[in-house]
């Protein structure tokens, strides 16, 4: 509904917009928006109702802990001035309300993957120990060569340095340790994360159910995944677990050192399958100790429907797969989420 107060402007041509804004509470934030609806029409009455289009309807407001959505509605009245007459308002759209869950939901969907690297190493294929070696003698290299280097700067005058400098674009002093070691991490991080892609073929573990899914899907638990190990399994854990997380943007550092940092945490998250296997031999398939069925309809009744302003701001749905072992690395494989319907997360 569109009101207008000022009888001066009945007759004019007016243009709405609605914009969904996703705000980010950092005290360095960068905001996402997009723009949902716009329509121009002509100011008639005091009183207009504009139809909007279902797909101008799927957004809701919402505040958590790192985001907050809005839904901004502006109005521009072409009333022949040098300058438009404007007006925004903040439209408040809720959604059903979503029950109390577990307030672990980074644990839940992110669990900590405490294993033993002797023994995993040694449940993998010779060639893949072949390539961890050769990952795991590159980072050493790496890390040291770049940490000496950071110590020689760090004590050798501005003008005998050989890759960092005392001083930033902009002027400011800096340690040339500090940023050695920075880069140390960045890439001792690359370097792990291939590791654990190695350390992960002590079995093959793919997920073999591709349809979409919706508020009432029900699928065979033994039909979700297919997998083999090379080793017996003993005491793993199968569960398919669903969550929200808040996306968005900060600036971190200073000068011609300011970086964009992307985060997405978890905020909700609730189980939707689990089955505890106490022992699984190698070369036998997984999906054979897999009973029961995986019921989708928690996941929509619990979490909120997805809403993103763009790749890197709003509100996302994930569910995913896991396999927990004591001694070695998890495996994770996440579920397809494309298809999913904003619909689906009301009441049915």
């Amino acid at each position: 509904m569109v009101e207008v107060d000022d009888p001066k402007l009945l007759g004019h041509e007016a243009e709405l917009t609605l914009t969904l804004r996703v705000e980010v509470l950092d005290s360095r934030p960068i905001h996402g928006e997009r723009e949902l609806f716009q329509t121009k029409f002509t100011l008639e009455r005091p009183r207009m109702e504009i139809p909007l289009p279902p797909e101008a309807l799927r957004c809701y407001t919402y505040r958590g802990a790192e985001i907050a959505l809005e839904v901004q509605a502006a109005l521009k009245v072409d009333d022949s001035l040098l300058f438009d007459t404007k007006a925004s308002e903040e439209q408040t759209l809720t959604v059903p309300d979503r029950p109390a869950l577990r307030t672990d939901a980074k644990e839940l969907i992110e669990p900590d993957d405490a294993f033993d690297f002797l023994t995993n190493f040694q449940a993998i294929p010779v060639k893949n120990r072949g390539i961890v070696a050769v990952l795991a003698a590159i980072a050493f290299v790496i890390i040291a060569a770049n940490t000496l280097l950071g110590i020689h700067d760090q004590l050798t005058p501005e003008g005998q340095t050989y890759f960092y400098s005392h001083r930033d674009s902009d002027g400011d002093s800096q340690s040339p340790l500090f940023n050695s070691l920075a880069g140390s991490g960045v890439a001792g991080a690359l370097v792990w994360a291939a590791m654990r892609r190695q350390l992960r073929k002590y079995m093959t573990f793919a997920l073999t159910f591709q349809g979409p899914i919706n508020r009432f899907s029900v699928v065979p638990a033994g039909s979700l995944v297919t997998g083999v190990a090379r080793v017996d399994l003993e005491r793993i854990t199968v569960r398919v677990v669903a969550a929200n997380r808040e996306k968005g943007q900060y600036r971190r550092g200073s000068g011609s050192n300011v970086r964009t940092v992307s985060f997405s945490k978890p905020v909700r998250a609730v189980k939707l399958y689990e089955k505890h296997i106490r022992h699984l031999p190698a070369g036998v398939p997984i999906e054979g100790s897999l009973d029961g069925e995986v019921r989708f309809t928690p996941m929509f009744a619990a979490l909120y429907p997805p809403l993103e302003a763009d790749k890197h701001h709003g509100m996302e749905v994930v569910w995913e797969v896991q396999l927990l072992h004591p001694e070695l690395i998890d495996q994770e494989l996440a579920g397809e989420t494309a298809s999913l319907r904003y619909e689906d997360f009301l009441e049915a």
